[in-house]
């Protein structure tokens, strides 16, 4: 086995690789008990060892399945795929990160990638998986338990971990950014998937460090959760689908883009078709409050579940750094990318007259990095892992090239990073 600089040293290094040829030698799970076979991501050797394990998260494609499978696989987004036979494909070893939360956080803990197996679910958020899925989707979660000592309560969904930053339609962190996977939070369901019990409340709600968007989904998810959480938008239809890419939805007087689109009401992958037949991409719409009712919005299935996760754009119409990155728009850990190629940290902007005013107008095209810390150069004496240690190919890290490109995690060799290259790590 060849072992790339890591920056563990060697000894601890050997014992990984031990660790990874042991266990693989004893097979994945019980596969005699469970209809799997391999089906693995082309990144699947890329990705690094997951340090810990205190989580199962469930999804829902909302797509079709040989499409869903095709996206998983290209992007490396989850462990384990149960299609609606029964069967189940590995995308991702189970002891390797995969890229299927997101921008997420649970109990304090962020981006639940770097600690959780993900498990994606031919189907959709509101409808009924088949019996075949019940039944394999049961003996998966029985022998993933067992093996990581992870509690029915750390089974959640991948709606109750998602979360969404800032934007023109919510002024905060919020919870509602996905309901992917929500049915997997109804108590029969749990019941017929051998869960006994499950999150009673949102502790990152209730801390003050996430607020609602979506009432309605909160209700759904936590049962008798206390009513004094702090909600942000109307009650939603039972027609919103915000996670069905690919399925024309309509804006009505109740339902507005985000509520559609969530995240993606603005990218450009995004369509609108207005009443009069004319078309527009996410990225060419600057005033939201002016989309006519009757717009049918369409969702890309190829959008990445994380892809550049991490990096907010302005728009066409700029904005105010506080209103982008929040309360932290002034932290070390808060990173500017202007168009013009200046880098500076939110806390280097505010310490200097001369860029104090680029805080209360971002350019537009600015791209800012919340939650990171800034690495500095790669030097000959100084390979990537030396800068972020063992986050040096997570796919949450990302590299400024010389050249101006932006790669993460996933496309980096640490043998190749030219001299030069910044560094941005998740904090």
């Amino acid at each position: 086995m060849q072992m790339r600089n890591t920056g563990l040293g060697k000894t601890a290094e050997a014992l990984i690789a031990l660790a990874l040829l042991l266990s693989g030698g004893m097979a994945d799970l019980h596969a005699n008990t469970l209809n799997i076979s391999n089906r693995y991501s082309p990144l699947n050797r890329k990705r690094p060892v997951r340090p810990q394990t205190r989580y199962i998260v469930l999804h829902t494609t909302e797509g079709a399945e040989s499409g869903s499978l095709a996206k998983v696989r290209r992007y490396g987004e989850t462990h384990y795929f149960v299609a609606k036979s029964g069967g189940m494909y590995r995308i991702i070893d189970r002891r390797r990160i995969a890229t299927h939360a997101g921008r997420s956080m649970w109990e304090g803990t962020v981006n639940l990638d770097d600690c959780s197996i993900g498990i994606e679910v031919v189907g959709h958020y509101d409808r009924e998986i088949s019996a075949a899925q019940y039944t394999a989707l049961r003996e998966l979660l029985r022998q993933l338990q067992s093996l990581y000592g992870i509690s029915d309560e750390r089974v959640l969904t991948h709606s109750m971990v998602a979360y969404g930053r800032p934007n023109q339609f919510h002024s905060s962190n919020h919870r509602g950014r996905k309901r992917c996977g929500m049915i997997f939070a109804r108590r029969d369901v749990r019941e017929r998937l051998g869960l006994k019990s499950q999150p009673a409340q949102d502790a990152d709600v209730l801390a003050g460090r996430l607020r609602v968007a979506d009432p309605e989904l909160q209700r759904f998810l936590y049962a008798g959760a206390p009513a004094a959480v702090a909600a942000e938008s109307t009650a939603q239809t039972d027609d919103a689908s915000p996670d069905a890419p690919g399925e024309a939805q309509v804006i009505t007087r109740g339902i507005n883009a985000w509520t559609l689109a969530r995240e993606r009401f603005n990218h450009p992958q995004t369509t609108y078709v207005l009443p009069n037949g004319d078309r527009l991409r996410g990225d060419q719409i600057t005033d939201w409050n002016r989309i006519p009712v009757g717009t049918r919005v369409l969702l890309s299935e190829e959008e990445q579940e994380q892809g550049f996760e991490g990096f907010l754009e302005i728009g066409q119409e700029g904005g105010a750094a506080r209103k982008i990155a929040g309360e932290v728009y002034a932290d070390r850990t808060t990173i500017y990318f202007f168009p013009d190629g200046l880098i500076r940290t939110g806390y280097e902007l505010q310490q200097k007259a001369s860029t104090r005013s680029l805080l209360g107008g971002l350019p537009k095209g600015t791209r800012v990095l919340v939650g990171y810390i800034y690495g500095g150069y790669v030097k000959t004496r100084r390979p990537p892992a030396r800068i972020a240690g063992v986050k040096w190919n997570y796919p949450s890290t990302f590299y400024r090239l010389p050249d101006g490109r932006i790669v993460s995690g996933d496309e980096i060799d640490d043998r190749g990073v030219p001299p030069n290259t910044l560094v941005f790590y998740q904090n």
